[in-house]
């Protein structure tokens, strides 16, 4: 995990947040113009929904922490192996 914690690769990673947040949007975008009736979904809207939220979590997740989501956090003694 050492390559990580450069600058170079904090902004690659703050940058593929920006992408994945933008990927999201197309998403939601496309599944707002489906207009899909209540109860009538079908596997493409599931689908659609299913890449907007993994997106916009893992994108969002990767923006604000960018290098810091592989930081090591002390765990108690209880929890610790």
């Amino acid at each position: 995990m050492e390559r990580w914690r450069t600058r170079r690769a904090d902004r690659a990673l703050r940058l593929t947040g920006l992408v994945l947040l933008a990927v999201a949007g197309a998403a939601l975008r496309r599944l707002y113009l489906l207009h899909v009736p209540p109860q009538s979904a079908g596997l493409l809207a599931y689908g659609l929904g299913a890449v907007a939220y993994v997106g916009a979590s893992s994108g969002a997740a990767l923006v604000m922490l960018g290098r810091h989501l592989f930081d090591e956090v002390a765990v108690s003694p209880r929890w610790g192996r």
